[in-house]
């Protein structure tokens, strides 16, 4: 059996063994369109869904996690220019 090392060197570990840590540069001050939980609907489908998420990057577009409702698929990204929050309007 192989001895649990007692200092690990970071250098010589593969990349896969390493966690990426991902750098968050938020502003506090900066406002969302959209907030997690609210209803919202797919421009392209009309689909309604449910903000899961949200993240701001660089060139000032949102990003936001959506979870369509009654459906069994994985959350999307999407921008925020891809949906709209008026489920009223066609």
């Amino acid at each position: 059996m192989l001895a649990t090392p007692t200092t690990i060197d970071r250098h010589v570990l593969p990349r896969s063994l390493i966690g990426r840590r991902r750098h968050r540069f938020f502003n506090p001050e900066y406002q969302f369109e959209y907030e997690i939980g609210q209803t919202v609907v797919l421009e392209c489908t009309g689909e309604t869904a449910v903000i899961a998420g949200r993240i701001q990057i660089m060139g000032c577009i949102d990003e936001y996690i959506i979870e369509i409702i009654g459906a069994k698929c994985d959350p999307l990204q999407v921008h925020d220019y891809q949906i709209r929050d008026d489920i009223s309007r066609p």
